[in-house]
C-alpha cells in the first residue's frame, strides 16, 4: 500500500538488502492530530558489526522530499536495537493508502528467486482426510505469499501412487471386481476400499500377499502394460476428484507429479551417482543404507526395489535440474521430521549446492476434525458438514434477508468453508490443536465469518453510494486528523499491511496474517461506528469516509484471498 514510499527510501539504500519490505509502521505510534506518519527500520542482529557505518551512511543521504520529510537516526540503547526513523509526509502517505490505483508491492530483486513449494501430496488410494488439509491450506497460503511478494513460485502437489501397498490395491481391483465406471465415480473411495478389501485378504492367505507383492514388481519393472494403463487412467480419475476439494478450498497447482515417475528403472543414475559418493553402504541383507546423525536410513530394498527416500532424493536432483530453484519448501507434517533430515542431508552431501535451499516446514495435527456423527473420513464430507451448518444458521437468524438473487448453496458453501480454514490457519502452525465445531462456525468472535461478514458490510455500504465518482476525490490527512481517532487508527492499520505480508512470509506462518486481518476487522468495525456516511450532513466527510472504507475493503479482500478465501459481497 505504500509501495511508492518504501521505493523511494530503498533507491537511496541499496546496500540494505530487504528494507523495503522490513520498513514499520511503529505498533504504540499515537494516534491523534499531533502525529506525523512514519516508517522505521530496525536494525536486525546480523547487520550489528556494520551499525555505526550503517547509520552514518543513512545520514548523509538526500531522500525524495516528495515522500520523505525527515530522518531521524535512533543508536541503540541497552536491549533496544539502533533503529532509523522515515517521517513520511501526511498527504503522500494518505494518497498512497487511499488512492484506487495501487501499484504492486514487489521488490524487483526478488523476481530473480524460484521458490517452489511441494504441499498437499496424499496418497492416490487413501481419503483425502483432515489430516492433509492442513499441509494443503497452509501450503497455498505460503505459495500465495511468495507470489504477492513477487517472487517465481511453482506449486507441487507429489502424489504418492507407488510402494508395496500399491500391489495390494491392484490386487483389491481384482479381487473387487471393479468396474471403470465405478472408478471414474469416487475414485478415491473405490480404490481406498479395494485397498481395505485387499488387505484383510493377505491377513488371511499369505499367498495373496505375495501375488501383492508381484503385481508390484511387474508393474515396478514395467512388464505388465495393462496394468501400467489402468494405473494412468486412475491417477487421472483421482486428479479430477481431487481437483473438486482443492477448488472449494482456494487452492490450486502449477504441477502433478507422481511418485511412480522416480521408480527403480527411472533412478539407477541416481543409485550409481550415490554409491560413486560413497553415500549407499551395502548391509549384510542385501539391503543398501545411507548413514544420517549415526541411524542406519535404508534406501533399499534387499529385494533391490525402491524405497520412498530414494524416489525423494531422485525427485530433488531432478527438480533442481529442471526448475533452478532458490529455494524449496517441503509442508509435511511433524511426524516426517527424520524422513526430510535424511532426505536433505544426503543430497547436501552429493551437492552442496543444495545447502541452505531446502526446509521442512512442519505442522501439527488437527484432533477431532469429524462430522457431528463422528464418522469424517473425507474431507469432502467435513466441508459438507460446514455448508449444512452454515445454512441451518442463515435459515434461523433474524438478520438473514430474503435474496432471490443469491445462490444459497455456494454462499453457505463459501461460509462453511472460509469457517473451517480461518480455524485451522489462526493456530500457530507446528501446535497440534483441537478442532471445535462450535468455534470454527461462531458468527461472533475471530472466526472465518467474521473476516466475510465484515467484507459484506463495505461492499453494502460502498454499493450504496456507487453514485458518487471516489476516483476524482483527493484523499486528505487534514480531513481525517478531524475525525474522531478511529479514522487515523484504520489508516495505520491499512498501512502494516505490507509489513504483516512480509512477517508471514519471514516466519512462514499464516496465522499472522489472519490475526492481522481481525485487526483490520475490528478496527474497521469502529470506524464504521464512529464514522457514520448515511447520516453524514457534510459531502466531503462523507467522501472521504468512503475513500476509508473503499481501501479497507480492497485490503481485506487481497488479505482474504491470500488465505484462500473467496470474498462474498452478501451473506
Amino acid at each position: 500500500m505504500t509501495s511508492a514510499i518504501r521505493r523511494a527510501i530503498c533507491e537511496q539504500l541499496p546496500q540494505l538488502k530487504n528494507i523495503y519490505h522490513a520498513l514499520e509502521v511503529p505498533s504504540k505510534l499515537p494516534q491523534n492530530a499531533a502525529t506525523r506518519p512514519m516508517l522505521q527500520w530496525i536494525l536486525p542482529a546480523d547487520v550489528a558489526q556494520q551499525e555505526h557505518d550503517l547509520l552514518e551512511s543513512v545520514k548523509s543521504q538526500q531522500f525524495d522530499a516528495t515522500y520523505i520529510e525527515q530522518v531521524r537516526v535512533v543508536p541503540r540503547n541497552g536491549r533496544n536495537a539502533a533503529k532509523v526513523e522515515f517521517g513520511i509526509r501526511p498527504d503522500a502517505f494518505t494518497a498512497q493508502l487511499l488512492q484506487a490505483k495501487q501499484n504492486p508491492s514487489m521488490e524487483p530483486a526478488l523476481r530473480e528467486e524460484h521458490v517452489v513449494v511441494e504441499y498437499s501430496s496424499p496418497n492416490i488410494a487413501k481419503p483425502f482426510h483432515v489430516g492433509h488439509l492442513r499441509s494443503t491450506i497452509i501450503g497455498n497460503v505460503l505459495a500465495n505469499l511468495h507470489q504477492h511478494l513477487g517472487y517465481r513460485t511453482t506449486r507441487l502437489n507429489y502424489l504418492g501412487d507407488w510402494g508395496t501397498q500399491f500391489g495390494l490395491l491392484a490386487l483389491g481391483v481384482q479381487l473387487s471386481n471393479v468396474h471403470d465406471a465405478q472408478m471414474r465415480a469416487a475414485p478415491i473411495e473405490t480404490l481406498y476400499n479395494a485397498y481395505v478389501t485387499a488387505n484383510k485378504a493377505a491377513a488371511a492367505d499369505p499367498q495373496l500377499a505375495q501375488q501383492a507383492r508381484e503385481l508390484f514388481s511387474a508393474l515396478e519393472a514395467g512388464k505388465d502394460t495393462t496394468m501400467s494403463k489402468q494405473w494412468e487412467q486412475y491417477r487421472q480419475y483421482t486428479i479430477e476428484e481431487l481437483t473438486g476439494v482443492y477448488e472449494r478450498l482456494g487452492v490450486h497447482f502449477d504441477s502433478y507429479e507422481w511418485e511412480s515417475q522416480y521408480s527403480q528403472r527411472d533412478i539407477v543414475d541416481v543409485l550409481t551417482q550415490l554409491r560413486t559418493a560413497g553415500l549407499l553402504q551395502r548391509e549384510e541383507d542385501g539391503r543398501e543404507i545411507v548413514v544420517v546423525d549415526q541411524r542406519r536410513v535404508p534406501v533399499i530394498k534387499s529385494d533391490g526395489s525402491t524405497l520412498y527416500l530414494a524416489r525423494d532424493i531422485a525427485a530433488l536432483l531432478e527438480r533442481q535440474q529442471r526448475l533452478r530453484f532458490s529455494r524449496m519448501l517441503y509442508v509435511v507434517d511433524n511426524g516426517q521430521a527424520d524422513h526430510f533430515k535424511a532426505l536433505f542431508q544426503t543430497v547436501s552431501a552429493l551437492d552442496d549446492r543444495f545447502n541452505d535451499k531446502l526446509q521442512h516446514v512442519k505442522f501439527g495435527r488437527i484432533h477431532g476434525m469429524s462430522t457431528r456423527q463422528g464418522n469424517a473420513i473425507f474431507l469432502r464430507d467435513v466441508l459438507n458438514e460446514a455448508r449444512d451448518v452454515m445454512r441451518e444458521k442463515r435459515s434461523i437468524s433474524t438478520t438473514t434477508k430474503v435474496n432471490n438473487t443469491l445462490d444459497d448453496d455456494h454462499v453457505c458453501d463459501i461460509l462453511g468453508v472460509s469457517a473451517v480454514l480461518v480455524n485451522v490457519l489462526k493456530q500457530r502452525r507446528q501446535r497440534d490443536y483441537e478442532f471445535s465445531w462450535q468455534q470454527a462456525l461462531q458468527v461472533n468472535g475471530d472466526t472465518g465469518i467474521k473476516l466475510q461478514y465484515t467484507h459484506c458490510r463495505l461492499h453494502n455500504l460502498l454499493d450504496n453510494f456507487k453514485h458518487i465518482e471516489l476516483a476524482e476525490v483527493k484523499p486528505s490527512w487534514q480531513h481525517l486528523t478531524e475525525e474522531p481517532a478511529d479514522a487515523l487508527a484504520l489508516l495505520y492499520e491499512l498501512a502494516r499491511f505490507e509489513q504483516c505480508i512480509w512477517q508471514a512470509k519471514e516466519q512462514l506462518e499464516a496465522c499472522v496474517v489472519v490475526n492481522y486481518l481481525f485487526g483490520l476487522c475490528n478496527a474497521t468495525s469502529r470506524a464504521l461506528k464512529r464514522l457514520p456516511v448515511k447520516q453524514e450532513k457534510c459531502p466531503e466527510k462523507q467522501r472521504q469516509r468512503l475513500l476509508l472504507f473503499r481501501a479497507a475493503k480492497r485490503t481485506l479482500q487481497q488479505g482474504m484471498q491470500l488465505l484462500g478465501l473467496k470474498p462474498l459481497n452478501q451473506m
